[in-house]
């Protein structure tokens, strides 16, 4: 019964063997018709450029995974800088306090200009709607602005560099501040 078992041990290992051997065979004959067909070294070599090719693009695309939560960080810091903004401003329009908008930087010895600047296109009549899409309707009212320039020519060329005159912005009155005199009247245009 051992002798048997033995026996029956010994075949299947021997036929095991025998099927291992025949897949090797068949493997190396496999290769060798590839090898023919496109190359001896072409295979090879496509196998290796493509797996660091692999290796590359998923790093790449970590890469990129980590660039978009980064700028998608920046955009909802961003928004929520707006919002806050947009509270600050609607809030000091509500406390009665003066909005004032300044143009340029002050520098000891450059004058500083007031003017007044409204926007012709808001709030008028003729306009078709009762508010302008892309201007805030507080522009219909004249807005103090602070222009620190070297002269008054000066100070109006970057208001109007500013709020452009073809966008309806008018400036309605311009002064000095350190000058004692009434303001100087602008031209209406």
């Amino acid at each position: 019964m051992w002798h048997d078992y033995t026996n029956a041990l010994i075949a299947a290992f021997g036929l095991s063997g025998l099927a291992f051997g025949i897949g090797q065979l068949a493997m190396m004959l496999g290769e060798r018709m590839i090898e023919k067909r496109h190359g001896t070294t072409g295979v090879r070599d496509a196998m290796v450029r493509r797996a660091k090719m692999e290796a590359l693009f998923e790093a790449r695309r970590n890469d990129r995974v980590t660039e978009l939560r980064e700028a998608a960080a920046a955009v909802e810091e961003a928004v929520r800088d707006r919002a806050v903004l947009e509270r600050r401003l609607k809030s000091a329009q509500q406390s009665g306090e003066s909005l004032v908008r300044l143009i340029g930087e002050e520098v000891k010895g450059t004058p500083c200009y007031i003017a007044m600047v409204a926007n012709k296109y808001v709030g008028t009549a003729d306009f078709q709607q009762s508010q302008h899409a892309l201007i805030d309707s507080s522009w219909a009212q004249p807005q103090t602005i602070e222009v620190w320039a070297k002269s008054m020519a000066e100070a109006r060329a970057e208001i109007e560099r500013r709020y452009p005159p073809a966008f309806g912005y008018v400036v309605t009155r311009m002064q000095d501040v350190g000058a004692p005199a009434a303001p100087a009247i602008a031209k209406a245009g």
